[in-house]
This record gives C-alpha cells, sequence and structure tokens, in this order.
C-alpha cells in the first residue's frame, strides 16, 4: 500500500508519494567537482550518472548562492536546486578531515512537483544574499526557520560546541545546542527586534554573539545567529592592552593564594545516568544568577568539582575562585584565614597584615567546604558578611566591602545540626537559598563505567601506559560494590591498579582487597564486620588473614559508626572515638581515601 506524506521544504508544504522518495548522495570536493555519487542521484537529476563524474555541480544544476555556502564549509538542509526544468529538495553537509575542510555530500532528496514551482524561496533567497557579507571562513553562523529547525550551520559555529553540522541540522535549536543556555533565537523571532553584543554560555565557554530576525515584507521568517566571540576573555585581553598605560598608574591589589580561575566547568562532569542529566541542567540553570548555592553530599560525591562548574558556568567565571575546607583549619585561625588580619594583630603576624579569603575572592566565587564544621562562633562572623556584604579584618576597624558568591558543600544533616543548636538557623537559611543533591556512586552505578573510562584514559597518559579496559569479572566487581568512599574512592581503586597491572586490561587480582573478595548474591562485600557479630567475625577470619588486616577492617567500622551517629559531623565523631579531628582524618585518608581537605 502507498502511503502519502506532506514535508515542509524552505516553506513549501507538498504531497508526495511514497515510491519517488529514493534519495541519492552526490560527493564533491572543495571546489564543487563531483568526485563520486550514487546512481539514484544521477535519476533524480535525469542524467546518466557515468557523464557526471569529474564535472562541476554547478554546471549539472542551478545553486544560485548556494554555491558560496557549499565552499565555505556551511552546511543546510531542505533548500532547492534546479535541474532543467526539475526543481529537486537537498541537504548539505561539509566534510572535514584532520581539521581541514575537504568538501561536501549534497543529497537529492527527491523531485518536486511542478505546481511547487511558482514563488520563490524567500527563506533561501535572503540567506543567500546574506552570504556576501559574512564571513563563513571563521565567524560561527547559524540560521533557523520560524519553527525554530536548524536549516544552515558552518563548522565553526558547530566547532564551539563541540559537534559537527551533521548532528545539528534538521534538530530544533533547543535540541541541537549541547551543556549550553537555551537559544534566545526564538525569543527574537517572536520580538523581531536584533540582540547585538550579547554574552551567551556555550559549551563550558562564555562567548558573544548577536541574534537577528530574518523579515520579508513585515513578516518573520526565521533567525540568524552569528558568534562575534568565540571566548568572552578574548575581550578582557584587548581591554588589557589599551588600557595598559593607566593600569601602571593605579595602585596594585595584593591579593594572597592563587586559586583564581576555574579548574573544571560542567564538561569535566562525567556521568550519563538521568540523575547526573537532571542535576547539570539545573546548575546550568542556577550558575547566571547570583544566589548563594548549598552543595549536599557523601563525602566524594564531587562537591568542589561542582563547586568549580558554578563557578565556570557563571558571570563571575572569570573572577577568583578561593576555597576554605572549614574543617581542616583549627577553630583559632579560622577568622584570620576568611576575614583576614591587620598588622600587628596578634604575636607573629605578617607584617603588613593578610588578605583574607574573603577579600581574595573579591567580584568572584568563594567555596565554603564542610561549613557543617564550622564552630558556632565563626557563624555569626559568616552570617555578618553574608547579609551586610562587608568583613572587618582581625585586628582591624575599618569595614571592608566585599562582593563575592557563597557556594557552601557539606556532608552533613544540618537541618538536625539546626535542631540541636549547633548549627545557626538564620545562616542555614542564607546558604540554603538554592540547595543541590549529589547523588552517591551507588545511586548512579550506571555512570561506573564512563567514569571508568575517563579516568583509565586519563592515568595512562599519567602513567605512560596503553591500558584497554577491565575484563568482565572485574567490572562485575565494580558493579556490585557499594562504594562508601564514592567516585573518590573508585579513583583511588583504578589508580591503584594502575601501578601493578601487566598487559592490556584490569584484572580482579589488580584490585585493593577489600573489592576483590568474594560477592555475596545480594550484591554485598563478604568478610566485612558487622556491628552485632564481631566475635563471628573474629573466628572467621582468624588464621585467613593477620591481625593488621582484622584490626584494619574492624577500625574502619568503627570510623564509619561514628560518623553515622554524629550525622556526619566530624568533630562530634573524634570526640566519641576519643582522638583528635586530624588524627580522625588521617584514618580516613588511610581506610577510605579521604583527606580532610577533599568535599
Amino acid at each position: 500500500m502507498v502511503s502519502d506524506e506532506k514535508r515542509d521544504i524552505s516553506g513549501i508544504t507538498v504531497d508526495h508519494p511514497a515510491e519517488e522518495q529514493a534519495s541519492g548522495i552526490i560527493r564533491v570536493d572543495t571546489d564543487l567537482v563531483i568526485v563520486s555519487l550514487e546512481k539514484a542521484a544521477g535519476t533524480l537529476l535525469g542524467i546518466a550518472s557515468d557523464t557526471l563524474l569529474g564535472r562541476r555541480i554547478d554546471e549539472v544544476v542551478s545553486l544560485a548562492n548556494l554555491g558560496n555556502l557549499m565552499r565555505s564549509g556551511l552546511s543546510f538542509s531542505n533548500q532547492v536546486v534546479e535541474a532543467g526544468c526539475r526543481r529537486l529538495a537537498c541537504d548539505y553537509v561539509s566534510i572535514v578531515e584532520e581539521e581541514r575542510l575537504v568538501g561536501g555530500a549534497l543529497t537529492l532528496l527527491r523531485v518536486l512537483p511542478e505546481e511547487t514551482a511558482g514563488g520563490p524561496d524567500k527563506l533561501a533567497e535572503l540567506l543567500r544574499s546574506a552570504a556576501a557579507f559574512l564571513d563563513m571562513d571563521h565567524d560561527g553562523i547559524i540560521i533557523v526557520d520560524r519553527k525554530g529547525t536548524v536549516v544552515m550551520v558552518n563548522p565553526s559555529f558547530a566547532e564551539v560546541l563541540d559537534t559537527t553540522p551533521q548532528a545539528m541540522i534538521g534538530k530544533h535549536i533547543h535540541q541541537a545546542y549541547r551543556n549550553s543556555e537555551a537559544s534566545r533565537m526564538p525569543m527574537v523571532m517572536e520580538t523581531g527586534k536584533a540582540e547585538i553584543g550579547m554574552t551567551h554560555y556555550m559549551n563550558g565557554k562564555e562567548v558573544i554573539s548577536s541574534r537577528f530576525p530574518l523579515i520579508i515584507e513585515g513578516r518573520v521568517i526565521g533567525a540568524m545567529g552569528k558568534i562575534i566571540f568565540r571566548d568572552v576573555r578574548e575581550i578582557a585581553l584587548l581591554a588589557n592592552k589599551l588600557q595598559c598605560a593607566a593600569a601602571r598608574n593605579a595602585p596594585a591589589r595584593v591579593v594572597a593564594g592563587k586559586d583564581a580561575f576555574f579548574k573544571y566547568d560542567i564538561n569535566s562532569i562525567v556521568g550519563q545516568s538521568r540523575q547526573i542529566a537532571e542535576l547539570k541542567e539545573s546548575l546550568l540553570r542556577v550558575a547566571m544568577k547570583n544566589s548563594n548555592v548549598l552543595l549536599r553530599g557523601e563525602s566524594g560525591t564531587g562537591k568542589e568539582l561542582f563547586a568549580h562548574a558554578l563557578h565556570a558556568a557563571s558571570t563571575r567565571r572569570y573572577a577568583p575562585f578561593v576555597k576554605v575546607n572549614c574543617a581542616a583549619i583549627p577553630e583559632h585561625l579560622l577568622e584570620s584565614e576568611l576575614f583576614g588580619y591587620a598588622e600587628g594583630a596578634f604575636t607573629g603576624a605578617r607584617k603588613g597584615g593578610q588578605v583574607g579569603r574573603f577579600e581574595q575572592a573579591h567580584t568572584g566565587t568563594i567555596f565554603l567546604d564542610e561549613i557543617g564544621d564550622t564552630p558556632l562562633s565563626m557563624q555569626v562572623k559568616l552570617l555578618r558578611v553574608l547579609q551586610e556584604r562587608e568583613l572587618v579584618p582581625l585586628g582591624g576597624a575599618t569595614p571592608k566591602v566585599v562582593d563575592v558568591r557563597v557556594v557552601a558543600a557539606t556532608n552533613s544533616n544540618l537541618e538536625g545540626l539546626v535542631r540541636e543548636g549547633k548549627f545557626r538557623e538564620d545562616l542555614y537559611y542564607r546558604l540554603n537559598v538554592v540547595s543541590l543533591s549529589i547523588p552517591s556512586l551507588r545511586e548512579r552505578i550506571e555512570d561506573i563505567y564512563p567514569i571508568t573510562k575517563n579516568l583509565i584514559d586519563r592515568f595512562n597518559v599519567e602513567f605512560g601506559l596503553e591500558v584497554q579496559g577491565l575484563d568482565p569479572e572485574t567490572w562485575n566487581i565494580l558493579r556490585h560494590y557499594d562504594w562508601p568512599g564514592n567516585i573518590r574512592e573508585l579513583r583511588n581503586v583504578i589508580e591503584s591498579a594502575f601501578n601493578v597491572v601487566v598487559g592490556p586490561q584490569i584484572t580482579k587480582e589488580h584490585l585493593p582487597v577489600q573489592l576483590s573478595r568474594p560477592i555475596s548474591p545480594a550484591g554485598g562485600e563478604m568478610g566485612r564486620p558487622s556491628a552485632q557479630g564481631v566475635e563471628e567475625y573474629l573466628c572467621a577470619n582468624l588464621g585467613k588473614h593477620d591481625i593488621g588486616e582484622i584490626m584494619d577492617s574492624l577500625e574502619k567500622v568503627l570510623i564509619e559508626k561514628a560518623i553515622e551517629r554524629c550525622t556526619g559531623n566530624k568533630l562530634q565523631a573524634a570526640q566519641l572515638l576519643g582522638i583528635s579531628r586530624p588524627g580522625l582524618y588521617k584514618k580516613l585518608q588511610k581506610h577510605l581515601g579521604v583527606g580532610g581537605d577533599l568535599a
């Protein structure tokens, strides 16, 4: 049974029978010379295929200004060319090999019925005439029709998104952008007003772009976007050159520390699970605002990575990113670290004083890690900075105004600490304006594979090896392990394996002891002592493991239970265990790969 279908070709809706849908591909080089073609292409053109090789495509069909677009490497879809008395719908995608344009593929979709041959293709004509004043080789250009479908895009634009024109053509503009803010071209078409020189976050970069509505006879028929600067830092560098004389005469601002800018962006967050995809979308929406953000998650889930990504996606991305671990700094030093101190503030104070972390982060972002471990006395002073946006250095008298965005992180139950009177409620609400919860690794098992592959690629470079992956048994072990140390533990496991691996694959023998033990049917690790079954554990392992391994396993359980009982507060857990907080961090590093300076 033959069915009929409709398709919109450059604004022309036509009916055509399904049997006429055989398409044909013509491959051309950079001079538009035909180097290969399918037999179906000759059939659609009404010319014998063997007579077309070596001829220029614009000698065979009338391309109008589409030829200029093809030479420039710009891809397009649903456009119309003419061959004799025939009008054909076609797509074109450029072909790039080793970062060099080598030609393209013109796909002839079908012959259009004669009744559609009347009116001019207004959208196509407008875009073709625009090619005369657009630098298609260097400018990033994208064009959409009135429905928001991408009909033209060049490699320069696709490169910004780390994709290809082929992957973008035919998609709606919101689907074509990867790891980016939503396009404003639909809004430009609604308002009919151009937006010139606007900043836009695209794939981890802040670009400067312009958007124009395409209008004919008072009717918006599409929109064009143009990337002016691929990185806003190009403007900053230019401005610095122009203002260098004035900068020499301006008083230098002394800033301690080197935590400026960001190490990671949203592309550094590896994962394909639904939780991570939704979290990345939320992060991009939140990042462009200036509200404080509270990152929640177990130790080792990557809270610092997300903090960097927030900063990288924000308008503060080229200002400092300063990290402070509130649990790792002794209480008597925390105030001077955060707010700085004046000269002579205390015995041993540095001459000239010291700039605090908040002042270092001025106009940027400060990341307060382990915020739940902050002493109550310091919480009062933090609250003042968040409320008043000013601070007074230790030993100083004059307040200093600071403009910072606060991103805090915790693995503690802050609500529980508030109820217990161990965390100020007013500070909690100041920090918890926006809350992002980072899932543990056991909650997104499907991400173990891409994360591990990413780690293998990194360690291959670092160790100078060529490890191809893990054998099936080892993958199975990783999938069924509960990962109490989360991604940090997984990283340590792979790095440990790289130190002993021989051959192209990591096997069970290369894994640390706690992973390579047998797996129970429920997926839990065998040989691990429970809180109630210590005696049974000792009897089961006596003679199988030495006393050091047994005591280490027991100590690990005690530490985990203490932290669990103290709802993640490591200071209280250390007191419960009768050890110092630094001592607890050393044991965490030993057993879980968790350091005091890590999220």
